[in-house]
């Protein structure tokens, strides 16, 4: 049902900006000696492989990929208060993901299943994100006048819910019969249904606007928070018996502010042309050169994806100016045609 198994970082501009990319440690002792360069490190038959050769192939096949992304791993790691924490925040998450999932064996074919590499490569993701969010959280507005904006204009609730996962109409309406007569849903879920989620009762957790396929989304909305919805719902799956234990219904900003300033941040996060600006704003700071001519493109594109995101963000702003602008003038002229209205109203009455 749901997009995703694994809690994963792959939502994040910063994985498009490293896109292409395997994680890399910025900070590891990558020098050779001319000795280990002429190294043979494999042979076939009479013929052999050095370290030269095998370098040469990854530098033309990923030199540019791999060294744009540790220039950014890099400058994100100068721009944050406490790289080695992040760090550590980063591996305490792994971990607890890996004992949630049942080990690591099981972790790993999490992992496998989502094309996201070892389990040291997704530690190396999920601490190249933190780095980005914090680098983000720092240079954007988080003042309570753009949370409030946000609110008014962006801010869509998540939901949850429970489902029951059926072949059949017939055994939905069944299932549905059953609830009515007083059994719990997640005996029931945990008995009947089909879906993964039937060993935690039937329960989908939080999902957003999307998440789900429509036919779902709709019926969560359509009842109250706590209600069964009355009859099954028919999905590309099957067939759902669905329990709302939250309709996504929008409540006062003072009730959910903290929710309203993480959804916030998360639309800053997974903004790949604000990644890009902020991101650029910092490389323009430093002195950053390429030495070496063949990995000189790996700036150029770089600094051409920058130059882009600006002017995409440029052109975006200058939009939104543009609609409330017009939305100001439309409501002048209604303001206006009101007046008039009303004086011609007054005029007839002293006639």
């Amino acid at each position: 049902m749901k997009k995703s198994l694994v809690k994963v970082v792959t939502g994040s501009a910063v994985m498009f900006l490293l896109a292409g990319c395997t994680p890399t440690k910025a900070n590891e002792n990558t020098e050779a000696t001319a000795d280990s360069q002429s190294e043979v490190i494999a042979t076939i038959g009479d013929e052999t492989i050095s370290l030269d050769d095998f370098y040469a192939e990854l530098k033309a096949k990923a030199g540019t990929a791999t060294l744009r992304s540790m220039i950014i791993q890099n400058v994100l790691t100068q721009n944050v208060d406490d790289a080695e924490a992040l760090k550590k925040s980063a591996d305490e998450e792994v971990n607890a993901q890996i004992e949630s999932a049942g080990g690591e064996q099981v972790f790993q074919q999490l992992l496998a299943y989502q094309n996201l590499g070892s389990i040291d490569d997704f530690r190396e993701s999920v601490y190249i994100r933190n780095l980005f969010q914090e680098v983000i959280g720092k240079n954007v507005d988080t003042s309570e006048e753009a949370i409030k904006t946000y609110y008014e204009s962006d801010y869509a609730p998540k939901m949850e819910a429970q489902h029951i996962l059926v072949e059949t109409e017939e055994e939905a309406n069944s299932v549905i019969e059953r609830l009515n007569n007083g059994e719990k849903f997640e005996d029931l879920a945990k008995e009947l249904s089909t879906d993964s989620s039937s060993a935690d009762g039937g329960n989908l957790g939080e999902f957003s606007v999307g998440q789900m396929v429509p036919e779902f989304e709709e019926a969560v909305k359509s009842v109250a928070s706590g209600e069964l919805v009355p009859e099954p719902v028919k999905s590309q799956y099957g067939y759902h018996v669905i329990n709302v234990i939250n309709n996504g219904e929008k409540k006062p900003y003072d009730e959910v502010k903290d929710e309203v300033k993480q959804q916030y941040l998360d639309s800053k996060y997974n903004d790949s042309n604000l990644a890009y600006s902020i991101v650029g704003k910092f490389i323009k700071e430093k002195d950053v050169a390429i030495k070496d001519e063949d990995l000189k493109p790996a700036l150029d594109e770089l600094m051409a994806a920058i130059e882009a995101a600006e002017e995409s963000a440029k052109a975006a702003e200058e939009a939104a100016e543009e609609t409330t602008a017009e939305g100001e003038s439309e409501e002048t002229e209604a303001e206006g045609a009101a007046a008039e209205d009303e004086a011609a109203e007054e005029t007839t009455v002293a006639e």
